[in-house]
């Protein structure tokens, strides 16, 4: 991704969607569209409690409903109304959509064991593959950028945050999926002089904290 005529500073947060069932019972959600959890509900909203003190300009959300649950709780902080992105629907995952992630690696030990090496190159059968990941989160970024927007949340899945990073920034998507990314946890993306900077990743004290983290700053000393 080309940054170099992006002169204005711009700060992007990404966060992941609260809890679903799924979630808890370690499935691949992908594209299937699973509800939150009670929890992830809670999430969602600790969440926006903790963004109040960030008001964005526009919020960008993935079109599943877990996903856009989530922009909807922090949008309605700022009476704004979420922009559905679909770019940022969540990876394809194939044959192995609402598949156990211990079932797969029990079962098909030799082929959970290649995903698992390299996931973006080492899909499953029938799911997405890096090339057109890429392209369609290359058309995502560019759409937030160019837009007169500086202050962006773009609310997306597990999937799609690692590979963000590597869209964003640069990063080798070999390594990516090394990056933990949990859920309604939030990270964030500054860009300056057509540089981008990985200013924080994978905040969740907002959930972890309880109604302390929800207190806590966005952005440091520069909210």
């Amino acid at each position: 991704m080309n940054l170099a005529d992006r002169n204005e500073t711009r700060r992007i947060i990404l966060a992941r969607h609260g809890q679903t069932e799924w979630n808890k019972e370690f499935k691949f959600q992908g594209r299937t569209n699973v509800q939150l959890t009670e929890e992830g509900k809670r999430q969602a909203h600790s969440l926006a409690s903790r963004l109040s003190s960030w008001p964005p300009e526009v919020i960008y959300t993935s079109p599943l409903d877990r996903a856009k649950y989530t922009a909807s709780a922090i949008a309605s902080r700022f009476n704004l109304e979420p922009v559905i992105l679909p770019e940022l629907e969540e990876i394809n995952f194939g044959t192995w959509e609402g598949q156990s992630l211990i079932a797969l690696e029990n079962e098909h030990h030799e082929e959970y064991s290649r995903w698992r090496s390299d996931p973006f190159f080492n899909p499953p059968e029938g799911a997405e593959d890096w090339e057109h990941l890429s392209t369609r989160l290359s058309r995502a970024v560019k759409v937030m950028l160019d837009g007169p927007q500086r202050r962006i949340i773009a609310v997306s899945h597990g999937g799609i945050m690692r590979a963000l990073y590597a869209v964003f920034l640069g990063l080798n998507p070999h390594k990516t999926w090394n990056i933990d990314v949990a859920n309604c946890s939030m990270s964030g993306i500054e860009i300056h002089k057509g540089r981008p900077w990985l200013s924080f990743t994978n905040d969740n004290m907002h959930i972890r904290a309880g109604e302390y983290g929800e207190k806590l700053p966005v952005w440091g000393d520069m909210n």
